[in-house]
């Protein structure tokens, strides 16, 4: 964003009418407006981001355990982790547009 002072280099005595310092207060508050805007956008995805994380730290836990018991008790079906990589690479892929985080 410019300043001001940037804006009128080539004329700065418009700074000084009572209309363009009205014009320029208004700039600055909308200015100060969208930071902070950006700031709580950036601190929601903080947010999703971690709760993404922590899903994605469930779902491991529970296909490894899963896998450990089919193991444990013989079973013929294991857990196919191909086919599990291929569905979390699908749900972050789906969770981040959702939350439209780029990533």
């Amino acid at each position: 964003m410019k300043t001001p002072s940037e804006i009128f280099r080539n004329n700065p005595e418009l700074l000084e009418n009572n209309s363009v310092k009205e014009l320029v207060s208004e700039y600055e508050e909308v200015c100060e407006a969208l930071i902070d805007l950006q700031q709580v956008s950036e601190m929601s995805k903080e947010k999703y981001l971690k709760i993404l994380v922590r899903e994605i730290r469930e779902s491991i836990s529970m296909e490894l355990k899963r896998d450990l018991e089919a193991e444990r008790f013989g079973e013929s079906e294991r857990v196919n982790f191909k086919n599990a990589v291929e569905n979390l690479q699908s749900y972050i892929a789906d969770y981040c547009r959702e939350h439209k985080i780029y990533l």
